[in-house]
């Protein structure tokens, strides 16, 4: 099998009376190879409490993860997940935010994506993998196919979805990049640290120029219930990673 991991890995700890300053980290462009696509490129990780956003207290049940794909899709293009791949959130549970990462895998969440139909709309399979038991699913909680949006698309489909009780909810599709990113600055401060031209800093904020202004990912967003990670644990601290992978396709002679 061949896997791309995201190098990034967000412990996010889920306590109600803390006010723990947003995380981010990021593995944003890792190029292209005769072996990988730009369907197959991870970008960012992300992961929060819903009511960080929304300003509502009870959207905090709630964790958001967002898996961001295919770094600098031109404008008004559109472009897929593959239909080969296996896009996966692996989640660790976790006593404390002090305790030692494990790289234990309790819950698995694997997006895997058809040929686009008809329309154009990638058909979804959602496979969670739960305390060794696993669901998959490939219809909405109303009976209706889960479908990516397109681009042209008037609103986001949000497919509202029944994982073992919990209600999730999905969105697959084509999104501006969120990545800021001072490309030209990044490269003049390098050479000037290894002594290849002057030394120079960073733009101020307001004056940074953000490369991937304009461009889009194929982005991945999951509405998770912290019920539903936790099983019956209790935990309110989990590890998140990311990976895309593609099974072994050889078969033996």
């Amino acid at each position: 099998m061949l896997r791309w991991k995201s190098a990034s890995l967000v412990s996010l700890a889920l306590l109600a009376a803390l006010a723990a300053p947003p995380v981010g980290a990021s593995d944003h462009d890792d190029g292209e190879t005769d072996l990988k696509s730009r369907s197959l490129n991870l970008t960012d990780l992300y992961v929060f409490r819903e009511g960080d956003q929304s300003g509502v207290e009870a959207d905090n049940a709630n964790l958001i993860f967002v898996m961001n794909t295919n770094p600098r899709s031109l404008a008004r293009q559109q472009y897929y997940f593959s239909a080969q791949a296996r896009y996966e959130f692996h989640v660790t549970r976790r006593a404390t935010r002090d305790d030692p990462v494990t790289g234990m895998e309790d819950v698995l969440l694997r997006l895997e994506f058809g040929a686009p139909d008809a329309s154009g709309r990638q058909p979804v399979t959602l496979t969670a993998v739960r305390d060794g038991q696993t669901l998959t699913l490939t219809r909405t909680a109303g009976g209706m196919p889960i479908l990516t949006t397109l681009l042209g698309d008037a609103a986001p489909i949000e497919n509202e979805l029944n994982v073992g009780g919990e209600a999730l909810t999905l969105f697959a599709g084509l999104r501006e990049d969120p990545f800021f990113f001072d490309v030209e600055a990044f490269f003049r401060v390098r050479a000037g640290a290894l002594d290849l031209g002057p030394a120079v800093g960073f733009r101020p904020p307001a004056e940074a120029i953000d490369f991937a202004k304009g461009y889009n990912v194929n982005a991945i967003v999951l509405r998770v219930p912290i019920a539903f990670l936790a099983g019956d644990s209790g935990a309110q601290v989990f590890d998140v990673w990311e990976t895309i992978s593609i099974p072994d396709l050889v078969t033996a002679p």
